[in-house]
């Protein structure tokens, strides 16, 4: 996310994971990892705030990896130009200055003002590298931390539909809290996390059609 200034006169946006973990300001026990074909998730704090989990590292079999990281616009990141789920490849062999890290934009731009990943936006939703059989899907919020869920794209869509409509719940839930709405979204959550995909979209869509 550094692209030097986002507006002139005011700080640049904070340091990516990368560069954090190098310098020994995120601890091992706040980075999880996760194996390509594999499905797991995380809920991540922050980058620039700090708590219990801050990456997803995702080694890969040439001696790249992935990074995952939450940057939102607070303390050393309140000038960041684009918040959201960020995805980096880092390549350890490179030398200095030449490409250790890609930022692997959502908007496949250049321009870092649409870089990350956000359950909310449509083209912006998921990141796949077939190659070495992995889905990156930002998901929701659970109060400061953002969810990212690890899987394999044959997998994606169906847990994209399940996410997008525990979404669209929450959002409905929070114009008109209802307490049938919060157990259904809680029931619907629950079956996600147990990677049962299909019935956490068959749980949501049952509450989003009135039945």
């Amino acid at each position: 996310m550094s692209q030097h200034f986002v507006r002139q006169g005011e700080p640049p946006p904070g340091l990516s994971s990368f560069t954090k973990i190098r310098l020994g300001w995120i601890k091992a026990h706040q980075v999880q990892t996760a194996k390509p074909g594999e499905t797991s998730y995380a809920f991540l704090s922050p980058l620039s705030k700090g708590g219990e989990l801050l990456v997803v590292k995702i080694p890969l079999d040439d001696g790249t990896y992935y990074l995952v990281e939450n940057r939102q616009p607070i303390g050393f990141d309140k000038m960041l130009p684009d918040s959201g789920i960020l995805i980096l490849k880092v390549y350890p062999q490179a030398a200095e200055g030449y490409g250790t890290v890609e930022v692997k934009s959502a908007s496949g731009s250049r321009n870092f003002a649409n870089a990350t990943y956000n359950l909310k936006v449509n083209n912006r939703n998921i990141f796949i590298d077939k190659r070495h059989n992995i889905a990156i899907i930002p998901l929701w919020k659970e109060k400061d931390n953002i969810g990212v869920l690890i899987t394999r794209p044959d997998y994606s869509e169906g847990a994209l539909n399940a996410a997008r409509a525990i979404q669209t719940l929450m959002n409905q839930n929070a114009a008109t809290s209802d307490s049938e709405k919060e157990a259904t979204i809680h029931e619907a959550i629950m079956a996600f996390k147990s990677k049962d995909f299909e019935k956490s979209y068959a749980i949501a869509k049952r509450r989003l059609e009135g039945r």
